[in-house]
């Protein structure tokens, strides 16, 4: 599968008012329901922070003019940990995972500078989100050991961006890191594969500009790891990687 440039079709974009308006939307959420979680993360052990982020990534939809579209759900079986990674290239991506994710037990991988941003930073701390350090490799190590088992012991799924970072350029995926695929072997958990389509058409490359249109999620066929040492770790985050290629080029064809 050719790794060409990705070609985004031209989309109507929203007048400024109302870009202006998502904005606004986008982050007197995040404060007021920021601030909100954390303090009531206490008494929810957590979860609080999963149910307002439904309500969070909503209305940021809504308000945008975007429409979601789920594939694939099934293969996401509940009480089981998974670890899934999908691509990112917008932060439109999250938004629709997290409504896609309906019913299902999981955190999200932070980075460790996002524990440091207020309000925002403090809910995900609080809610028990992991974050790991990834310029101290030995840190991190010892992070994702603790997350393998934490996830034996309560059958928590985690997601985890394989590119480490958003897809700024024209490449429909950047290389994929080793975390997650590491991780899934020291638990000999499935790797979840999940390509999300038309995020970066809904919100420009810079962040300012925003599009009407549908973003789809879709869940690909586990690929397990029982039985796998950790010897197999470039060649599953090869397999996983073509998986979503292949998906996401096709889109874009």
């Amino acid at each position: 599968m050719s790794e060409a440039a990705a070609t985004v079709a031209p989309a109507r974009t929203h007048p400024v008012w109302r870009c202006l308006m998502i904005h606004a939307v986008v982050w007197g959420l995040t404060l007021i329901l920021g601030i909100l979680a954390t303090l009531l993360c206490p008494f929810t052990r957590g979860e609080i922070v999963l149910w307002l982020g439904r309500f969070w990534s909503w209305a940021i939809l809504k308000s945008a003019g975007v429409t979601l579209r789920v594939e694939g759900l099934e293969r996401f079986e509940r009480g089981r940990p998974y670890v899934l990674v999908p691509n990112h290239a917008s932060n439109f991506d999250i938004y629709a995972m997290i409504l896609a994710l309906k019913g299902r037990y999981y955190r999200f991988i932070a980075k460790k500078e996002v524990l440091y941003l207020p309000v925002f930073g403090w809910a995900l701390w609080a809610g028990g989100f992991p974050f790991v350090d990834r310029r101290n490799n030995a840190k991190a190590r010892r992070t994702l050991a603790k997350l393998a088992e934490r996830m034996r012991r309560t059958g928590l799924s985690l997601i985890s961006f394989p590119e480490g970072t958003r897809n700024k350029t024209d490449e429909i995926l950047l290389p994929f890191k080793k975390g997650p695929f590491v991780l899934a072997l020291d638990l000999q958990a499935p790797i979840l594969p999940v390509s999300i389509r038309g995020a970066r058409k809904v919100q420009s490359r810079h962040g300012f500009w925003f599009s009407p249109g549908e973003i789809t999620v879709v869940f690909h066929e586990p690929i397990p790891t029982e039985g796998l040492g950790y010897e197999m770790r470039d060649s599953l985050r090869d397999r996983t990687r073509e998986v979503i290629l292949e998906s996401l080029s096709g889109a874009a064809s």
